[in-house]
């Protein structure tokens, strides 16, 4: 059981990886950018971008980016975009809330099934894990269950 939650974290800390590293977005960072045709400065312009405008990183071309903006597809220079984390920002708590939340049930089940395990090469092993699963949830009996898994005697070999 312990290790299938350990696998679905590792699943879903491996599924986040590329959401917390890799910005989806960049933000235009100068007042007015021309947007070009092909990469270099005598290329036509065919729009222009204004500071802030989030824009989609397509390609890498030296000193240029192909980008997406506007719904048309073109080249600005690379100096002037920034990466936009604002998406990436918003995973991380969901990635560590979730974590936290597996992890705090994986605790739960683990204290909770604490006296059978503790009881497992005890005369009364069974009876201890049947009453831990159906009645553990009262404290006083899981007290009670966690005592006799501590205080019972061995099996005989």
């Amino acid at each position: 059981m312990f290790k299938l939650l350990r696998l679905w974290l590792v699943i879903v800390y491996m599924l986040m990886i590329p959401m917390v590293v890799n910005a989806a977005n960049y933000v235009v960072d100068v007042p007015v950018l021309n947007f070009r045709s092909c990469a270099g400065t005598n290329c036509q312009i065919i729009g222009k971008l204004s500071k802030g405008e989030i824009v989609d990183y397509i390609e890498d071309y030296g000193e240029w980016a192909k980008i997406k903006a506007n719904e048309k597809t073109g080249f600005v220079i690379k100096k002037a975009l920034t990466e936009d984390y604002s998406d990436t920002f918003e995973i991380i708590p969901f990635v560590l809330y979730t974590m936290l939340f597996l992890a705090g049930i994986a605790l739960a089940i683990f204290i909770y099934m604490l006296p059978a395990r503790l009881a497992a090469n005890n005369k009364n092993a069974n009876k201890i894990f049947v009453l831990n699963i159906f009645l553990g949830w009262i404290p006083v009996i899981w007290l009670i269950l966690f005592a006799c898994a501590l205080i019972g005697e061995e099996k005989e070999k």
